[in-house]
């Protein structure tokens, strides 16, 4: 169906019902290349069909240009073969006396006037004998191409023809070479004219539901009407091949019509092209080669066009549908670009293309393109405008968030450049850092390659200092030899600065601070390391001005702070002073990780561990949450885990995607995954799976403590507690090698403290806890002391136990974890009804409801201790019914302990000199899910018919679980639950 053609359609209706009539006449369609002029042409065709005239067809080819009357027989040869009439062999015969040559046969050479216009007479005489029979439609596309001798007798017809009965219809490309030749324009004199035109946008979303039977969405429809530029054969090609391909008309395949290059509509543009002349086909190919926007003396002088040429040719074009009309520097569509420049020309374009642009002056970031297309060796001057392009990038990356594409465009000049640069020494160590600086965001582990060539090469200390800059922190510690002897030498002794003359103090002091940065991170898997840092750290607390005033002060800040959070040897008030003032000055998409670099090791997540470790996750998550223009993510999901964790918010935790709680053993093993695994399995965030192979992966020490931490945890959970202390034990032993000896974020100690305390060895307990107790004092951030104190408190008893008990309350009154405080309220809960104080129920219900709130309920198969008030009324029912010694766990002991490392959980079987009341079981919790759900309820105050309504099951329900639970649980009723009765 045609659409937006009306008129044009009712003036070819009136042409053949006139030619019907016995008074034909002749009309030229006229319209760029892909306006739909072949598409009027059928419809002509069937209009004279349906009218009952004789139709005869052809379509020119430029190949077919040099044959004299090559049309003429494409229109007539096919009616006399047919024709049974008695004077046919006349015409077979030939056209004066001689047999007409085939069809292409007779090439055009000058020919006798005389002769011509017999031959014209002859054509004209056979047309109107045929319509005098029965009247006659003459078609021809693309009369432009067409021989010369055709278009001659075709003017000849219509000038004749509102005195026949035939209708002539031909089509033209506006502006081609063809249309210029007299016989031509003599035909359009006597023909009527109707101009095709683009689609409008409703005719192209009309187009677009006729194609895929369904509207098209709105910006599927927008983004065909600018490819196509409302090119009618353009837009049926395209929406052809999506079709094929099953695409359907969405706003998700906009991307797909803007790649759909129709074989069919490249064949249009390569025929319409070579019938292109001199000056015209130059300039298409400048613009193909120069892209839009380029100005007029450089496609000028490419072209190789006069000042007078430059002012028509582009009109010609636009004229012909070949570039844009409203930009003369773009052309219609891509595929023009792809087929006006001949493959084995389009190196010497672009190179010549360069030669122009750096002549006129032009920026070098236009220049680099063109070299970039040559595959061809570069000379001197190339090379250094593709250096210069480079700088140019990297600098403006510097100056803001950059974007990957620009690094990586840099990164490609650069190694253009290197490959075709002739330098050696000095200057090829330069060019190695230049490159170097380019990879560091997009490609680190290459850039620090690159460094390390260079640095033999480079002639002075600073110009190594600079270079080793550009080698990524978190890659410091396992970089080459050669490169980590160079950061400790430059640390020692800093000679900073980039190449060149015009360096300042300010910026060898900015280097220096990098190189120290850098020689940081190398110590932080050594306790000597850690407590270096620890010293700088100190003494920059006194003027903090001297980190916190530039980036490079800034970077050093962050790798303190980190060792200082490990080792825990400065007070944790003092790194949330610090970070806290990082947070403010530095957005968090600044200091995301440089692709490639572990996540955990990037310079974010060493201020998140920090943070953390110091009792200060709250501002976190607000500055991890991205602004709307940053130009990347603010977080990865192993710092919003860790961040959530902390404030208790073990659900939210868990349900985040790619996290080390998905798969703890997953590379890289980093600080920061190490601080999960562990926060996890305090919190019960993370359920370990049982290891068949427990020998220690690969990936040093830090792996290792991960995979005995999950090996420990999977060991308890199989009731394994021998084989948890051993992981235990040893993770410990790592952790104290590499000096990472916070509490606050590897509690081993208390883990094995109460698995010692399980099996009966209760000094050796008390040891590990007073060395986390003072650990935790030294550090003095309130989650961590208040977690020592009371699991210290649980493990001695008696009136010192409770103390530190309460003084553990007091200490987590304003932490960010609600379930840090709950714990401690059962632990002292259960303390005071071991004594007979009545206000152990009152801790044991609060500290429960915080418990749940915070994520305990039901977190996992190993859950160490009660998580709600529920929970412990089971322990305290199954304490009272079965004897102590019945309890006592053995080495054949089936089904997973209640008991793990993490939260509180008293021992397995007495320790001597300690009261009996302090030391029950955690037996299996005897309630299914559904009777705890309900207990739970009834605990915090809600009737049958409330938890019937919220747990969506009949009343009946609720009350057959609690008639269960009070069996299970030895209570009499309600009032024993909620201590009213």
């Amino acid at each position: 169906m045609l659409h937006d053609r009306e008129p044009a359609l009712r003036r070819l209706r009136a042409l053949a019902a006139g030619a019907a009539g016995g008074r034909g006449g002749a009309i030229l369609v006229s319209g760029p290349l892909g306006s739909g002029r072949s598409a009027l042409a059928d419809a002509a065709a069937g209009i004279a069909s349906a009218a009952g005239l004789t139709v005869l067809r052809a379509g020119a080819d430029p190949v077919e240009r040099d044959f004299a009357y090559g049309v003429a027989h494409q229109l007539l040869d096919p009616l006399l073969a047919t024709a049974d009439r008695p004077d046919s062999d006349r015409w077979l015969t030939g056209w004066g006396g001689e047999p007409p040559p085939p069809l292409g046969a007779v090439p055009v050479d000058p020919v006798d006037p005389g002769d011509a216009h017999a031959r014209v007479r002859d054509l004209q005489e056979l047309v109107e004998t045929v319509a005098a029979e029965r009247p006659l439609a003459v078609l021809v596309d693309d009369l432009q191409w067409a021989d010369e001798p055709s278009v001659r007798w075709l003017a000849h017809l219509a000038v004749r023809a509102p005195d026949r009965p035939v209708a002539l219809v031909v089509t033209a490309v506006d502006g081609d070479p063809g249309t210029a030749r007299p016989p031509f324009r003599q035909l359009a004199g006597a023909a009527e004219e109707l101009r095709t035109r683009a689609l409008g946008p409703d005719a192209v979303r009309a187009v677009v539901a006729e194609t895929f039977g369904q509207p098209g969405e709105p910006e599927f429809a927008a983004a065909c009407r600018d490819v196509t530029g409302g090119s009618p054969a353009i837009l049926h090609a395209v929406l052809g091949e999506l079709r094929a391909a099953g695409a359907r008309p969405v706003a998700a395949r906009v991307a797909d019509v803007r790649d759909t290059w129709p074989a069919a509509v490249r064949d249009r543009f390569l025929q319409s092209l070579r019938g292109q002349d001199g000056p015209a086909a130059r300039y298409l190919r400048a613009v193909a080669v120069l892209g839009p926007g380029t100005d007029h003396e450089a496609l000028r002088r490419l072209a190789d066009l006069d000042p007078r040429e430059l002012r028509t040719v582009p009109a010609v074009l636009a004229t012909q549908g070949l570039l844009r009309a409203d930009d003369p520097t773009r052309t219609a569509h891509p595929l023009v670009d792809d087929v006006a420049v001949d493959p084995a020309h389009r190196e010497e374009l672009h190179l010549r293309a360069a030669a122009l642009l750096h002549e006129l002056g032009r920026p070098v970031g236009e220049v680099a393109p063109h070299l970039m297309a040559v595959a061809a060796p570069l000379g001197g001057w190339a090379v250094e405008v593709l250096r210069s392009a480079a700088g140019e990038m990297v600098t403006a990356e510097s100056g803001g968030p950059g974007g990957q594409a620009g690094g990586e465009t840099s990164v490609r000049l650069l190694r253009r450049a290197l490959l075709d640069s002739d330098v050696t020494g000095h200057e090829r160590g330069v060019l190695l850092v230049e490159l170097a600086a380019a990879e560091r965001t997009t490609e680190p582990t290459t850039a620090l390659r690159h460094v390390s060539q260079a640095l033999p090469l480079l002639a002075t200390d600073r110009d190594r200092s600079w270079a080793l800059t550009l080698v990524d922190p978190a890659l410091a510690r396992d970089a080459p030899t050669a490169v980590r002897d160079a950061i400790r030498h430059a640390d020692a002794a800093p000679a900073a600065g980039p190449p060149g003359p015009d360096l300042s103090d300010e910026g060898d002091r900015a280097t220096g601070l990098r190189i120290r940065a850098r020689a940081r991170r190398m110590q932080e898997h050594s306790p000597s390391g850690l407590a270096a840092s620890c010293e700088l750290l100190r003494a920059a607390l006194d003027v903090p001005e001297t980190l916190m005033d530039t980036s490079a002060g800034r970077e050093l800040a962050g790798v303190l702070v980190h060792a200082a959070a490990l080792s825990g040897k400065v007070p944790a008030r003092d790194v949330a002073r610090l970070g806290d003032r990082l947070l403010r000055i530095t957005p968090a998409w600044e200091l995301r990780p440089a692709r490639g670099v572990p996540s955990g090791d990037g310079p974010r997540s060493l201020l998140v561990l920090a943070m953390v470790a110091a009792g200060r996750p709250e501002p976190l998550e607000t500055w991890l949450e991205p602004p709307r223009d940053a130009p990347g993510p603010s977080s990865s999901p192993d710092e919003l885990a860790l961040v959530r964790l902390a404030q208790g918010r073990t659900a939210a935790a868990r349900a985040l995607p790619g996290t080390v709680l998905r798969d703890p053993e997953g590379p890289p093993a980093t600080a920061l995954q190490a601080a999960i695994v562990a926060a996890a399995i305090g919190t019960r965030a993370m359920t370990p799976g049982r290891y068949v192979d427990d020998r220690p992966p690969g990936g040093g020490l830090v792996a290792h403590t991960i995979h005995q931490m999950t090996r420990g945890a999977a060991a308890v959970l199989a009731g394994e507690c021998d084989l948890a202390l051993e992981c235990f034990l040893d993770c410990g032993r790592h952790l104290d090698h590499l000096g990472w000896t916070n509490p606050a974020l590897f509690p081993w100690r208390s883990w094995a403290a109460r698995l010692l305390r399980r099996r009966g060895e209760r000094a050796a307990a008390i040891a590990h806890a007073e060395e986390d107790l003072a650990l935790a004092e030294l550090w003095g951030a309130a989650p961590a002391l208040g977690r020592a104190l009371r699991v210290r408190g649980t493990l001695v008893g008696g009136a010192g136990g409770g103390e530190q008990m309460r003084a553990a309350i007091e200490v987590l009154g304003d932490v960010a974890d609600p379930g840090e405080l709950g714990r401690a309220e059962i632990a002292l809960g259960r303390h005071l009804n071991g004594m007979g104080d009545p206000a152990g129920e009152d801790l044991l219900r609060r500290g429960g409801r915080r418990v749940a709130e915070a994520g305990g309920t039901g977190a996992g198969t190993f859950d160490p201790a009660p998580a709600s008030a529920a929970g412990e009324l089971a322990e305290r029912s199954r304490t009272e019914r079965v004897p102590v010694a019945a309890r006592r766990p053995g080495p054949s002991s089936s089904g997973p302990p209640s008991a793990f490392p993490g939260t509180v959980e008293p021992p397995a079987g007495p320790v001597p000199g300690a009261p009996s009341s302090d030391v029950p079981d955690i037996p299996d919790d005897p309630l299914t899910d559904a009777e705890r759900q309900v207990v739970e309820r009834v605990v915090a105050g809600a009737t049958n018919q409330m938890i019937a309504e919220e747990l969506g099951v009949s009343r009946r329900a609720v009350e057959k679980r609690l008639t269960s639970a009070y069996r299970k649980l030895g209570v009499s009723g309600r009032g024993a639950l909620t201590g009213t009765g």
